[in-house]
């Protein structure tokens, strides 16, 4: 299905002159033509994702083609606390990132994990290639972002691969796993699994900050909301000795893609009582989800920034000096 020629044609019809008109033309002629020579390769990608970006932050496009969206976009924006300067962007990136998704990410996630490396730009390797130094198991923790699931065939390209735990109740169900038993059994045997693969130095992943699977959590400040992270994670790694590391594949403006790799997070030792070691990591990983939706607001899934505004609001008396401390200074750095 060809989702971007009628925005393509519904754009070049509200251009007002003759020039403007010829001039988008020139630019549509310029992106097939490089896309038809590059032969689908991450050139074909950049061009692709930058023409996108251009209509994506069109007023036109944003007002007559996506009005509820652009609309709801801007409402996250004010509930976040997004600052007015940064709205008009982060509006323009979102839709970029979803129509790059739906037009794009199945030719990305399917096809040879050479294209999707050298479409990745990674930050922190250092942190991932110490922690595979020593023969210990790795959980990694990735953000959700709209091309996340895009890490894997990267770390495939360099000859890490792994074991996904706390798959979401739809997949379960599309694997044909539909009751809420079978449902918990699944989850179990994977975390059974999982700590298998960690005790023999294996690579785990799995999200803290998934919308489901949340019977094993911990609640955090989040934004001025209070929101539920999953502690599974911190389970296995002190069952297992496996050292963490969080991390988030997020895309650009340009056309390419971040792979950040955090620093390792720090297990307090044996001598501190069980629930204040799960806290600690817990808390840690919060503060790198933050950072990343701080920093990176556009990359968020639309369905996570829905998930947002339907979160309660946390209890300002009960936050502590910290977390409120945390809150104020959120959008200031």
């Amino acid at each position: 299905m060809d989702l971007i020629g009628p925005i393509e044609h519904h754009l070049r019809r509200r251009f007002t002159s003759e020039l403007d008109r010829q001039r988008f033309d020139r630019a549509k002629r310029f992106v097939d033509e490089t896309v038809r020579r590059s032969g689908g390769d991450e050139i074909a990608h950049r061009v692709n994702a930058r023409w996108l970006k251009f209509i994506c932050s069109r007023t036109p496009v944003q007002k007559d083609v996506w009005p509820r969206d652009a609309e709801f976009l801007r409402q996250f924006a004010t509930v976040f606390g997004l600052p007015p300067a940064r709205r008009r962007e982060f509006v323009g990136l979102s839709l970029l990132g979803r129509l790059w998704r739906a037009c794009y990410f199945d030719d990305l996630a399917q096809g040879p994990t050479e294209l999707v490396a050298k479409l990745t730009r990674v930050t922190g390797w250092e942190h991932f290639d110490r922690c595979r130094q020593d023969g210990a198991g790795l959980i990694l923790l990735p953000v959700h972002g709209q091309f996340t699931r895009l890490f894997q065939p990267y770390l495939r390209h360099r000859g890490h691969d792994g074991l996904e735990v706390g798959i979401t109740s739809d997949k379960l169900e599309h694997k044909g796993i539909e009751t809420p038993v079978a449902k918990r059994f699944e989850l179990a045997r994977q975390m059974h699994a999982a700590k298998q693969l960690l005790t023999r130095g294996g690579l785990v992943f799995n999200p803290p900050d998934a919308r489901q699977n949340l019977d094993n959590s911990r609640s955090v400040e989040f934004f001025g909301r209070q929101r539920q992270l999953a502690a599974g994670f911190a389970e296995l790694a002190l069952k297992t000795a496996a050292r963490v590391v969080p991390m988030a594949y997020r895309f650009t403006a340009r056309g390419s893609f971040v792979l950040e790799f955090g620093a390792p997070l720090h297990v307090l030792g044996p001598e501190s009582p069980h629930d204040e070691r799960v806290d600690s990591l817990v808390g840690q990983y919060a503060n790198f989800l933050r950072d990343q939706w701080r920093l990176y607001p556009w990359n968020i899934p639309w369905n996570h920034l829905l998930h947002h505004c339907q979160l309660p609001v946390a209890d300002r008396a009960s936050l502590g000096e910290k977390a409120a401390g945390q809150r104020a200074k959120a959008f200031s750095q």
